[in-house]
């Protein structure tokens, strides 16, 4: 314990007022209790406090209105708001009232203790500050220090927080280089900003805090010398901590004047370690913001929420050259589902697709409801194959729910979803939602849907090909599918251009899938591939080449960098068939051909996809 704190709490129940009281007093702590608000500002009035803990729903004078007229009269009061589990909203007022914590009733007594001591600490260290400047003036500069430090606690807007304490990293420490790394929803690292001089390139996207390079930097609230620096006065990174865990940390390189010294090294971990405490003040406030503006229903956010969350990735995606996704989700048949389901059951169906959409998510994803029958998903740092997995991964999922299962029983549940990506498809949110739209129509009439052949079992890729290549399977001519007779000149033709393709932009993800009768070495796909090192691009921005078929009497390794091999020599159906599968940001491609001289091929993207899944999963391939 840091030392006997003067604590009041207010509270309008007396069974709360004794509990906290009790439970603060034994602590060490000198504690007064009253009823009403109105009670608190006629005790504040008459004693110093350094702590106030109130609760926020209360007759008369609230908590919030407590808390703003407390922190008027005296700045430095440390404010602690306590409320139920059911009021979120007050929770995020009372935040931006001023609260420096809150607590949600039943109150944890360790945690109460922890919260007031914590915030008992945050005052003796403005007492510690308020007592230096007044011995020296030299400390000046350690209040200017400590302001840009509430300055920084004050910011709620977690893009804002980071651009300003890379800000201020940068001109506390005199550093002409910074870059700043923030942990994301799994844990890791990830590059937010960085300014001045530093090499881009050498920066990693993301840094595992378990990396045994990296653990020791991040465990102690010690600057220490940056990667490739001889030691701390040539470049140095500070962590930032938070209740002893890694949220952050800050790289500051090339000072203005000579080396870093002592001085710019302490400088700059005062700031990272109001950055920690922010950076986790502003996750709790956006949690809480979240909370409170979900759908009852489905527990999707609503409209307003998704367009503001919507503005800010834009600013991100602009300022940082980012890409993102954004995804339109039609129930296509919701009265007919309600109709004929029942609305229990199809109410119970909207809930479990949100479920089943938000399984699939990641954290800083956002799924809104737009009506009845739309959803829409922002995917933050998405690009469009990525989105086009998204897709398909949401499908599979939603189709696992027990109570979509028991809806098909009685009507068909006809889904549709469209992707489109910043800036491919537009560089505002009415194209990207017009071409996300686009794009559900265009699975609306595709194969896939016209022939119901996303019920072919997820394994069923042979049967799948062999029905697209027969007369069974009815083409209309507007598709952008067709059968022609059997060409060899064209499976080669295509397998160079798919090649090209990728050679046009070889960062550009995808997949690309060739199966071949004869040995996989002869393949023409390889004379066209671009050559290159793995090394020399990003691991997850590269296409994928997989060659299936027999290996062939003199087998010989291809060994080219993007090409991985997989050899069937004991599966009979490769002596008759033939294919061609890409899918990539850019492209969709299938070429089918079968024993009985026909070729099938298609542009059809959700047909294309489900090719490509069905096939993964029969022979055990990459699931990216």
């Amino acid at each position: 314990m840091g030392g006997a704190g003067r604590i009041l709490v207010v509270d309008d129940e007396r069974f709360f007022q004794e509990l906290f009281r009790e439970v603060l007093q034994a602590a060490g702590h000198q504690v007064r209790a009253v009823a009403s608000g109105a009670a608190a500002l006629e005790e504040l009035a008459r004693e110093h406090f350094d702590v106030l803990l109130t609760d926020v729903v209360m007759p008369g004078l609230d908590g919030i209105a407590l808390s703003r007229e407390a922190r008027k009269r005296d700045p430095d009061l440390e404010v602690v708001a306590i409320t139920g589990h059911d009021d979120v909203r007050l929770a995020v007022q009372a935040m931006k009232a001023g609260c420096a914590d809150f607590l949600t009733k039943p109150v944890d007594r360790d945690e109460l203790v922890s919260v007031c001591e914590k915030a008992l600490a945050r005052v003796r260290l403005r007492r510690e500050h308020s007592q230096l400047l007044n011995e020296n003036l030299e400390f000046a500069r350690s209040q200017a220090l400590y302001r840009q430090g509430l300055q920084i606690m004050a910011t709620l807007d977690g893009e804002r927080l980071q651009d300003l304490a890379l800000s201020v990293l940068a001109r506390v420490s005199d550093a002409q280089g910074a870059a700043l790394w923030v942990a994301d929803e799994k844990g890791a690292l990830a590059l937010r900003g960085y300014r001045g001089l530093v090499d881009r390139a050498a920066l990693p996207p993301r840094i595992d805090p378990k990396d045994p390079e990296w653990a020791p930097r991040l465990s102690e609230p010690v600057p220490a010398a940056a990667p490739g620096a001889k030691d701390a006065t040539e470049g140095f990174l500070v962590p930032l901590l938070a209740d002893g865990e890694p949220v952050g940390v800050a790289l500051l390189s090339d000072r203005a004047r000579g080396r870093f010294e002592p001085d710019q090294h302490a400088a700059a971990q005062t700031v990272a370690d109001f950055t920690a405490i922010a950076v986790k003040n502003a996750r709790r406030f956006h949690a809480l913001e979240r909370i409170g503006l979900r759908d009852r229903d489905t527990g999707a956010y609503n409209l307003a929420y998704f367009i503001d969350y919507a503005g800010k990735e834009f600013y991100k995606a602009r300022r940082y050259g980012r890409s993102f996704s954004l995804v339109v989700l039609s129930i296509d048949n919701a009265e007919q589902m309600r109709k004929e389901g029942g609305r229990e059951l199809y109410r119970r169906g909207l809930r479990d697709v949100v479920t089943a959409v938000s399984r699939v998510a990641r954290d800083a994803d956002i799924l809104a409801k737009v009506s009845e029958s739309e959803y829409y998903v922002l995917l933050p740092e998405t690009d469009y194959f990525g989105a086009l997995m998204f897709l398909r991964r949401a499908a599979e999922e939603i189709r696992r729910e027990e109570s979509i299962r028991e809806l098909e029983k009685r009507v068909p549940v006809l889904l549709s979803m469209g992707a489109s990506t910043f800036p491919k498809d537009g560089e505002d949110f009415d194209e990207l939602l017009h071409w996300a739209r686009a794009r559900v129509q265009e699975q609306r009439g595709s194969l896939l849907r016209r022939l119901h052949l996303g019920d072919v079992a997820a394994n069923a890729f042979w049967e799948l090909a062999d029905l697209l290549l027969s007369e069974r399977a009815h083409i209309p001519d507007s598709s952008p599918s067709n059968r022609v007779p059997y060409d060899a000149e064209l499976f080669a033709a295509a397998q160079r251009e798919a090649a090209r393709e990728i050679g046009r932009d070889p960062r550009a993800r995808g997949l690309l899938y060739v199966g071949a009768r004869e040995k996989i070495a002869s393949a023409p796909v390889l004379d066209a591939l671009p050559p290159g090192e793995p090394a020399s691009r990003a691991s997850d921005t590269s296409v994928h080449v997989y060659l299936l078929g027999p290996r062939g009497p003199d087998p010989a390794r291809i060994g080219h960098p993007l090409v991985t091999e997989v050899y069937v020599d004991g599966d009979q159906r490769f002596a008759g068939h033939e294919f061609l599968l890409f899918i990539s940001e850019h492209a969709a491609y299938g070429l089918l051909a079968g024993p009985g001289g026909r070729m099938f091929h298609t542009s059809d993207v959700p047909l294309v996809d489900a090719l490509v899944s069905k096939l993964q999963t029969l022979y055990d391939l990459q699931p990216i």
